[in-house]
């Protein structure tokens, strides 16, 4: 998986509340033949990215199953990173050493491996978390609202 940053240019995301799934993030909705990464872990838990299809600049997040997941009453600590845009490219799917979110009352952290992250980079509403290896630790879905955050928790545990 690669994934590059342009610090020149920032960009901005949206928030969408979709039944059935409890996290959406776009930042664009330019329809295109866009390409789908998939994060999975078992059967269990799957989260999306849509890039373009050739710049492969990201599109729009998706949290489409989660199955293992935890709920704080306790604010989200937001780490010190860099922002710009996001390009992502790889295989269509990479199956993940561990998958679980963690729903705080102002954002949510999903851990997609056991190594501490190390560093982070930020692009509209969502932070990636990487290692010191650059692999990718997690997604951090920040400066949600009291209703999107309600959004998340009923569409998961709806899911169960």
């Amino acid at each position: 998986m690669i994934f590059s940053f342009d610090k020149e240019h920032k960009v901005t995301s949206r928030f969408v509340q979709e039944e059935y799934f409890p996290a959406i993030v776009e930042f664009s909705s330019e329809e295109l033949n866009n390409h789908f990464i998939e994060f999975c872990y078992k059967d269990t838990d799957m989260l999306e990215f849509s890039v373009h299809p050739v710049t492969h600049t990201l599109k729009r997040f998706m949290l489409t199953l989660c199955n293992h997941y935890e709920i704080k009453d306790s604010s989200l600590d937001i780490p010190k990173c860099d922002e710009g845009t996001v390009s992502i490219s790889g295989p269509d799917r990479l199956e993940c050493e561990i998958f679980k979110a963690i729903v705080y009352r102002n954002g949510m952290n999903i851990l997609l491996s056991s190594e501490p992250a190390d560093h982070y980079f930020r692009s509209g509403h969502i932070i990636f978390s990487f290692t010191k290896e650059n692999i990718i630790a997690g997604i951090i879905l920040t400066e949600l609202s009291e209703t999107e955050i309600t959004h998340i928790k009923s569409e998961l545990e709806q899911a169960h």
